[in-house]
């Protein structure tokens, strides 16, 4: 009896002290490594944060950057060329800026925009590409948050462009867009390289100048374009054949394995396009491997200006880079800048296409790299290319020609 009285009695110690005692804190997770400062963000002194401040009075601003932050990584460094260029612009301007890599997972990328627009301090803006197109999604979670977002480099296509429409019309926290002519881009890079092959008379038996292409992948807006703008060059000759584009999915390694595989199976192939600098880089490497000389018997022309490829570009190996688009990330923050200030970008559009591709070659490598061999973007005055800051300018100009005369 003893005992059946005693079970009961205990159960109700235990949901007394139960009831008592206090809740257990979970500690917050620490930051991941894409939330972590890298070694080329750290080198250079800037205001980039793993966490904005919210009391400075600074206008805020993040940045989800896809790319790869390991400065080693065989994709290159254009991704922490972009961050670098956007880092000595927002010094200038007095910008707090934020910078979050992705590593090139669109996934995780999806999941930085979520936490960045629902946290109880947001940045004033929020800064994307387009990347995998999956930057709809991000539009409709940062409008959803009352987030202001801008998407850089890559935007919308085919039928994103009907589902999303332009800035601030069905998302008005879409505020707006810069995007470079990567049809152009492509098309240069073509030109180029033809041309090229054509003034050193290495046609095939056939009379026929024979290409080969790697582009990075088939559904980003950029490399579309840019595989576009190369199809309309070769659409201009008659005695110009392209044998086949490979993916190379950014990557020299990759790039290099395609080229090697395309030149065993297209030998007579004497110009090589390919839609950034490391996939360049790469099919070079595959070319010298297989006795040609870059240069003399076969053309290759990229796009990025990644210091290697310059470097090619000067000792003749490679005939061009064709570059400039890393800078969108730092003109981007201008129009946010004058836009935060009370001078909306609007008035020249809100969904802004600018030729800021520029072919470096023979004929302006030297001067460019006299200038900005060391990738020093501090001696750049950005308050220069302001309205706000500087109310005679009319129309932003963010060309090479304009950053070469500062």
């Amino acid at each position: 009896m003893l005992k059946q009285m005693f079970v009961p009695m205990l159960l109700v110690l235990v949901l007394i002290v139960g009831c008592n005692t206090a809740p257990q804190i979970t500690p917050e997770p620490k930051p991941t490594e894409t939330e972590l400062p890298t070694d080329a963000e750290t080198e250079t002194e800037s205001n980039t944060d793993t966490e904005l401040e919210t009391d400075s009075g600074k206008m805020r601003v993040t940045f989800l950057n896809p790319g790869i932050s390991d400065p080693n990584d065989p994709t290159g460094g254009f991704w922490l060329g972009v961050s670098a260029f956007m880092q000595a612009t927002a010094e200038d301007l007095d910008i707090n800026l934020e910078i979050l890599y992705s590593e090139r997972d669109h996934l995780v990328m999806q999941e930085q925009a979520l936490e960045v627009a629902t946290r109880d301090n947001p940045p004033d803006y929020l800064l994307v590409v387009n990347e995998k197109l999956v930057a709809d999604k991000m539009v409709k979670v940062a409008d959803e948050a009352g987030v202001k977002l801008f998407i850089m480099l890559n935007s919308f296509v085919d039928d994103q462009v009907t589902e999303m429409g332009e800035p601030r019309e069905k998302y008005p926290n879409w505020i707006g867009s810069l995007i470079p002519d990567n049809h152009a881009a492509g098309y240069a890079i073509a030109k180029s390289i033809i041309e090229q092959g054509l003034a050193n008379d290495v046609m095939a038996e056939d009379g026929t100048l024979h290409i080969i292409a790697v582009t990075g992948d088939r559904v980003t807006p950029a490399s579309v374009q840019r595989v576009d703008g190369l199809e309309e060059a070769l659409a201009e000759y008659d005695n110009v054949t392209l044998h086949q584009t490979f993916v190379g999915e950014w990557s020299k390694d990759k790039s290099k394995e395609q080229a090697q595989v395309g030149l065993k199976r297209y030998p007579e192939t004497s110009v090589i396009w390919a839609a950034n600098d490391p996939m360049a880089l790469g099919t070079l490497d595959a070319a010298v491997e297989a006795g040609r000389i870059p240069g003399e018997d076969i053309f290759i022309g990229g796009l990025n200006w990644d210091g290697p490829a310059l470097e090619k570009v000067q000792d003749g190996s490679m005939v061009m880079s064709v570059g400039g688009h890393f800078m969108t990330g730092g003109w981007s923050l201008i129009l946010l800048h004058d836009y935060h200030q009370g001078k909306d970008f609007a008035e020249e559009g809100v969904a802004l296409k600018r030729p800021i591709f520029s072919v470096i070659d023979s004929q302006n490598i030297e001067p460019f790299m006299a200038r900005f061999g060391d990738r020093d973007w501090s001696q750049i005055d950005f308050t220069r290319f302001s309205k706000v800051l500087n109310p005679d300018v009319e129309i932003y100009d963010f060309s090479l020609d304009a950053i070469l005369v500062q």
